[in-house]
């Protein structure tokens, strides 16, 4: 018989290992779609893709003013000198009304949003009343208009001021001022796209919580109302939270209602701010990277700590009773 010599056996020892290697990268098992080795280098190219962009803000925005034209990835010598001007400068003033005023027109969305849709998704989960399915379509439909379609009526609605009156009359109930250049110029046209999308994750949500609960709260004495802030509320939190964090979010970031509704820093909001270093004739560098990286830092805080709540409200709102 032929038995292998010592040198042998070690190539035979050593090649094992690495088929062992290649077969757990590229074998796949019955539950995996892809083998492992493409699903992480997808997974760390994405990564990559995702974190570029911000990586590059925070470092242009540490970066001196000749080192941004001289096109430098990364700084030779880092500085705080855009910071330092940003909330120090001639126009910090300005920056920092616009900071609390991106924080009162996102939390002030936020709770107009939330109070609207609550009482909406109830009604369209738990209450029974003719097409009910055609008006939550309906309600979702309005989320696909392009937000560009109602900007002119609103700037007509807010230069004149919020009038209710009695249909076919031409009596008054309610009239606001002028809206034009106010906080609720935003809050309220924020809410007009943001709402929608509120009720349709809300209503699924609420239609996970089982009926039986509803009932026995009304058996024991419980109004409508009094199951919907004791019953429902409180079991749908996280898809309540869930719908607060989008709608903040989506508050935060936007710039054409901003852009067309304000004129003055009394209402100017933070991509607006951003803009305003953008001039005739030049642009402040290192001035809009930082404002950028100090604006888009809430948005990715509230996204790394609350990642929970909003995998959890969407997954829960999937499932119906």
């Amino acid at each position: 018989m032929f038995e292998p010599t010592i040198e042998q056996s070690t190539v035979r020892n050593e090649v094992k290992p690495a088929v062992k290697v290649k077969s757990k990268l590229f074998k796949t098992k019955s539950t995996d779609l892809i083998p492992p080795f493409y699903l992480w280098s997808g997974l760390i190219l994405l990564a990559i893709f995702t974190l570029a962009p911000f990586i590059y803000l925070f470092t242009s925005s540490i970066s001196k003013t000749e080192e941004l034209l001289s096109g430098h990835l990364i700084p030779h010598s880092p500085t705080l000198e855009n910071y330092y001007k940003l909330f120090t400068g001639n126009g910090a003033g300005e920056f920092i009304a616009a900071m609390k005023n991106s924080v009162i027109v996102s939390l002030g969305t936020t709770m107009l949003t939330l109070f609207l849709a609550i009482f909406a998704s109830f009604a369209f989960s738990k209450v029974k009343f003719p097409f009910r399915n055609s008006a939550l379509f309906t309600v979702l439909a309005m989320q696909l208009l392009p937000s560009i379609s109602i900007i002119a009526p609103l700037y007509v609605m807010m230069r004149n001021g919020i009038s209710i009156t009695i249909p076919f009359t031409s009596f008054i109930l309610f009239q606001t001022p002028p809206l034009l250049d106010t906080v609720w110029a935003l809050i309220i046209s924020y809410t007009t796209f943001s709402l929608p999308f509120a009720i349709w994750i809300m209503t699924g949500y609420f239609q996970t919580i089982p009926k039986a609960l509803e009932e026995a709260a009304i058996i024991d004495g419980c109004s409508r109302i009094g199951t919907l802030f004791r019953i429902i509320v409180p079991l749908a939190m996280p898809g309540i939270a869930a719908t607060a964090i989008f709608t903040l979010l989506l508050a935060w970031d936007e710039f054409m209602f901003a852009s067309a509704f304000t004129q003055t820093f009394a209402s100017k909001t933070l991509p607006i701010a951003i803009r305003e270093f953008i001039g005739k004739h030049s642009i402040d560098w290192g001035l809009m990277t930082a404002g950028g990286f100090i604006a888009s830092l809430p948005p990715v805080l509230v996204s790394v700590f609350l990642y929970k709540y909003i995998v959890g409200g969407l997954a829960g709102g999937g499932v119906k009773e």
